[in-house]
């Protein structure tokens, strides 16, 4: 019986490990069982693997995982806190998969020096996934493939991103990078020009979108994501039904908010269905 047959791998995670560059060293962050590191090194995909998490427990069993399988020379556990215990040029790949958006932004903000020095990052956040995007967008990477896919209900992205410019950091947050790399821009641009009209035409609003639901997996025209668009649009519109009829500043401000959320998804929606793959 071949690994393949003896370790099935979720789509989610498959969709992450596929989009690793083969021969890379990889640092798997929040590894819990480590079976992203061990699917990874008996499928001859990464060279060697260091398998992190915050907690022992998870290590342990990893641990028993990576004896099992024989790969204690090539898979090493690391006790970490995020990127904390890593060194800088150690791993070529980052992993950071499982993890909520905000605490995926955490690590790569408090581990950045890191980060810009491995070739690529690989993400998976389980939320707030247009704050990372925005993120990775600010701080000099660029997003080069994305996938989708739904699991028992619920939506997962994975993501790979580049530095854009190698070392070349931002002084905060607030300093965009001007990318240059014509296969590589993040930014709105002319070329979207005449895909929608009027207030479809303004560029802050256009990114917002692309930050929200991924400018590669709109112009793929992703049938997952425009599932996802759905759900959004249905969910939405119960919401504005429930409180239409309240008067309190509470409901007015929910009011805003969810109105904005309905722009943003009609542009998504009317950029999916207009955009020519």
């Amino acid at each position: 019986m071949s690994f393949r047959d003896r370790i099935k791998l979720s789509e989610r995670l498959m969709n992450s490990c596929e989009m690793v560059t083969p021969g890379l060293r990889i640092a798997d962050i929040g590894c819990d069982h480590a079976h992203t590191s061990i699917w990874l090194i008996k499928n001859g995909v990464a060279s060697s693997a260091l398998a992190m998490d915050v907690r022992t427990g998870p290590l342990e069993k990893a641990r028993e995982n990576i004896r099992m399988y024989g790969l204690e020379d090539r898979i090493e556990l690391r006790l970490s806190n995020g990127l904390q215990e890593l060194h800088e040029n150690e791993a070529e790949s980052i992993i950071i998969a499982g993890m909520g958006g905000m605490l995926t932004v955490q690590i790569l903000t408090e581990g950045l020096s890191k980060a810009v020095a491995a070739k690529e990052l690989i993400l998976q956040p389980q939320s707030d996934i247009g704050l990372v995007r925005s993120f990775l967008r600010k701080n000099g990477f660029c997003i080069v493939c994305e996938k989708m896919c739904r699991e028992y209900g619920k939506f997962y992205n994975s993501m790979k991103a580049v530095p854009a410019i190698p070392g070349d950091i931002p002084k905060n947050n607030d300093d965009r990078l001007e990318i240059k790399i014509a296969s590589c821009d993040n930014r709105v641009g002319n070329r979207d020009a005449g895909v929608f009209d009027g207030r479809y035409s303004d560029r802050d609003l256009l990114q917002e979108v692309f930050d929200e639901f991924g400018e590669i997996l709109l112009r793929s025209k992703d049938r997952v994501l425009k599932d996802l668009l759905g759900d959004l649009v249905r969910k939405n519109e119960r919401n504005l039904l429930g409180i239409q009829n309240s008067s309190s500043a509470e409901a007015r401000e929910k009011m805003q908010v969810l109105l904005h959320e309905k722009e943003i998804m009609e542009i998504a929606v009317s950029f999916y269905d207009k955009i020519n793959v």
